[in-house]
């Protein structure tokens, strides 16, 4: 159980009331309140101002002790779900924090992780405009995790910044600050300045003043080049007809993958596959995860074997790291070790590297999705591809295409061998 206690550690005439914040046996931190208190008017043991003290000014100092202990409570529960180290460091910067808040509650509605603060909470009940559905978790989740870097920023360069205050110089610290202290991917990068400016833009929309930098073309971030593994038709077919008749488990995630190469479908969705309608010649999937649409896909042959092999009931659903794990394992029975450019997760330093890997490796559940879109690409119109697989634009459609140089070509080859 978590304690604080507030103590006066000096017998000088005015002394800086000290806090000690403790928790089990593995957090105890002190730290100065900066409120300075007559000793003769503090009693350690009662913790609080003697009863002797004038009221008016024991008024003054319990509210600032009580707003302060408060900060802390609220500061911890926040922090420590997220795994920040607690210590005294952290107590410090707290109660700096604590005083840097804004008094005016006019103000404090203009500080920017305020504002974002209740934009989250409002999208708690708030309707998605373009869906008619309510904001999804995974979206909030996103929202908390930019305002947690935010916060991070404010903390180094210890000051509050108001909504006024997102600019192009903001733009241009808070992304040096990501790429340099955190070393985050363009792609991060750009997501985090994408969400920046929705906040914003709510902001101007509900009558804040905000700077109107924010729309100039430069107040962005180019991502990465996406370099994603896909499995062609031959690969595909290689792992099919794959004879795991004594591995039941290397059988099942063999099956659930081909459903996901042959489906299009993300792996939120393909773990709901006991939701879908099944008939004869199609699929029917309402509500998609990410786009919330439904979709009709037509049994490829490959599932209809599945089903048939297995008297109409699914592969069984496992987690995404289990199933991540056990298609490497796959393509590498397969013979999947050809090196070649993609992007890898580098252990020590948790972000993924560009280079030259064995492809085997660089297979996951992503590699569904980008293989069915690929492998139907220049075969059938892109619009019925995009029906199929509730890409809303075209430019999102192609980023999903994979096709190798060598690949095209060979298609440039074929079509004049044609034409001749």
């Amino acid at each position: 159980m978590a304690n604080i206690k507030f103590n006066i550690l000096s017998g000088k005439s005015l002394s800086n009331l000290n806090v000690r914040f403790y928790h089990g046996k593995l957090i105890d931190c002190n730290a100065r309140t900066n409120i300075l208190i007559d000793p003769k008017n503090w009693s350690n043991k009662m913790q609080n101002l003697k009863p002797s003290v004038d009221k008016k000014l024991k008024k003054h100092y319990s509210e600032k002790i009580e707003n302060l202990r408060n900060e802390i409570i609220l500061k911890f529960n926040e922090d420590f779900s997220n795994g920040i180290n607690i210590d005294s460091k952290w107590l410090n910067a707290t109660i700096e924090q604590f005083y840097s808040r804004p008094t005016n509650e006019n103000d404090y509605s203009k500080i920017f992780t305020c504002f974002i603060d209740k934009f989250i909470t409002d999208s708690k009940t708030r309707m998605n405009a373009k869906t008619g559905n309510p904001i999804s978790k995974k979206t909030i989740q996103k929202y908390n995790t930019t305002l947690k870097r935010i916060k991070e920023f404010e903390d180094i360069e210890n000051q509050k910044i108001k909504l006024i205050d997102v600019n192009l110089s903001f733009h241009k610290k808070i992304t040096t600050y990501l790429k340099v202290e955190h070393n985050y991917s363009n792609t991060l990068i750009e997501k985090i300045v994408s969400q920046i400016k929705t906040f914003i833009r709510e902001a101007k929309l509900e009558g804040y003043e905000t700077s109107i930098e924010v729309e100039n073309r430069n107040f962005s971030f180019t991502r990465d080049e996406t370099i994603d593994t896909y499995l062609n038709e031959i690969e595909i077919n290689k792992i099919f007809n794959l004879d795991f008749a004594d591995n039941d488990r290397l059988d099942n995630v063999r099956d659930l993958f081909i459903m996901g190469l042959r489906t299009g479908l993300r792996i939120s969705d393909l773990k709901r596959i006991s939701e879908f309608v099944f008939s004869s010649n199609s699929i029917l999937i309402s509500g998609t995860e990410k786009t919330d649409s439904s979709v009709e896909i037509p049994i490829h042959p490959q599932i209809k074997q599945i089903l048939e092999k297995r008297e109409q009931k699914l592969p069984r659903i496992i987690s995404d790291q289990k199933f991540n794990e056990y298609v490497k394992e796959l393509c590498l029975i397969a013979g999947f070790d050809q090196k070649i450019l993609g992007k890898l997760k580098n252990p020590k330093t948790n972000r993924k590297e560009k280079g030259y890997f064995k492809k085997y490796k660089l297979i996951s559940s992503h590699t569904c999705r980008r293989s069915f879109a690929t492998n139907l690409y220049g075969k059938i119109d892109d619009k019925t591809i995009m029906a199929i697989t509730t890409h809303k634009s075209h430019s999102q459609f192609m980023s999903y295409i994979k096709t190798t140089q060598k690949e095209h070509v060979e298609k440039l080859a074929n079509y004049w061998k044609n034409e001749i």
